[in-house]
């Protein structure tokens, strides 16, 4: 990917930094007084507050309500950038930062494996919950908004943190978290949509954007982490994921021959002039590889290697292309040993969350390695999207 640097020194990263380093002093803050508060807060609430009444309102809030608003605001951004010109909206960096606070808190909470309040105390939950705690999710995704709200407007910034409040003092009612949990969702959710929201991160990602090697790899990354965390949340099952496989292909054909509004801008965006006769080559194969992972190896396996898809294989095409006076591999000019190192070490970072982190490192260096190597059957060149995850699970699967 070729990006010209002297554009991106043009950009002042000051403000940005002051405002994370900000929310990293508040966050360690806060999570400081919620340690503190956890027995003496949590038992107040349970002991003094809990009522029959106020039990089916906190249940509704939490239960129903929230994601209720939450997708009417993905239905309003979607509709904003469908009619926007240039379909822009001031309300896609909100959109960016709840995905992403809700992945981050998904995978964190794998790696510190805090049980539920329910777990430790006598008192019983008001909702089924999974048995991991830390950070809060709801906390976590409420406030990813609360930032990119008040940049848009101070009087909805002010009501959604209220309102993002009652969510978290809620999700302590109802025994499913410690008030520690809810200040780590807090801090997630809020450095998150500061980072995403800020003005120096649009101007950093519209300089970016240009290059389609960042759109594409930008769209694996964010995708192999929906697709963990959707199959993890129950909705993205084999049938489904075989059921998308029929339909892109079926689209990939039609877009053959004639323009598909809407998606044809998409696949401009994102296809190589390579794909002129396949449209949505990449995707496809990204899914089809999901595919075969989730049907071939267990669930923590296939977490594993779809996340070294993701994180590894994208940073090392982002950042492994050769440039000159790199020091590149012997049979592949083409890539640089730097990039493919950053690669194997985010990809054995982002798979150790579910497998032991030797086995981690040496699937993401097995796997990465391999995408170095041009696989060809006949004339056909096999892509890395399928190699990677598999060659990746099946070591993961030996070592097991």
């Amino acid at each position: 990917m070729k990006i010209v640097p002297q554009k991106l020194s043009k950009i002042n990263f000051r403000p940005l930094k002051r405002e994370v380093w900000f929310w990293i002093g508040f966050g360690v803050f806060l999570f400081g007084i919620g340690k503190y508060l956890d027995q003496e807060l949590f038992l107040f609430v349970q002991e003094h507050i809990r009522n029959p009444q106020l039990d089916r309102l906190v249940v509704f809030l939490t239960e129903k309500f929230i994601w209720i608003i939450l997708a009417l605001f993905v239905m309003v951004t979607g509709y904003r950038v469908w009619t926007g010109p240039g379909a822009h909206s001031k309300l896609l960096p909100a959109l960016f930062s709840v995905v992403v606070a809700g992945i981050a808190a998904f995978v964190l909470k794998s790696f510190f494996a805090v049980p539920r309040p329910f777990m430790e105390t006598a008192f019983e939950p008001l909702v089924q919950a999974p048995s991991l705690s830390f950070p809060s999710f709801h906390a976590a995704v409420s406030f990813a908004l609360f930032i990119p709200f008040l940049r848009i407007s101070s009087s909805i910034g002010l009501f959604w943190l209220v309102f993002s409040l009652l969510v978290s003092v809620a999700r302590v009612y109802e025994t499913v978290h410690y008030p520690s949990d809810i200040a780590g969702g807090i801090f997630l959710g809020g450095i998150i949509g500061s980072y995403f929201s800020h003005p120096t991160t649009k101007r950093t990602l519209e300089i970016l954007w240009r290059e389609r090697e960042f759109r594409r790899q930008s769209f694996h990354f964010v995708a192999g982490f929906l697709c963990v965390f959707l199959h993890w949340a129950g909705f993205f099952r084999l049938r489904w994921i075989a059921f998308f496989l029929i339909v892109g292909l079926m689209i990939s054909y039609v877009s053959q021959k004639r323009k598909i509004p809407f998606l044809h801008e998409i696949l401009q965006l994102f296809d190589r002039p390579r794909d002129a006769q396949f449209p949505g080559r990449g995707a496809f194969y990204f899914l089809l590889g999901v595919f075969l992972t989730f049907l071939i190896f267990p669930v923590k396996i296939a977490y594993a290697a779809i996340l070294i898809l993701s994180v590894g294989d994208s940073l090392n095409h982002l950042f492994g292309t050769s440039a000159p006076g790199h020091l590149c591999f012997p049979w592949n000019p083409r890539k640089n040993c730097w990039g493919v190192a950053l690669g194997i070490g985010l990809g054995t970072f982002a798979a150790q969350f579910f497998v032991p982190l030797i086995p981690a490192f040496l699937a993401s260096t097995i796997a990465i390695m391999s995408e170095t190597v041009p696989f060809r059957i006949w004339r056909f060149y096999v892509d890395d999207n399928l190699i990677v995850p598999l060659l990746a699970g099946g070591v993961l699967w030996m070592l097991a």
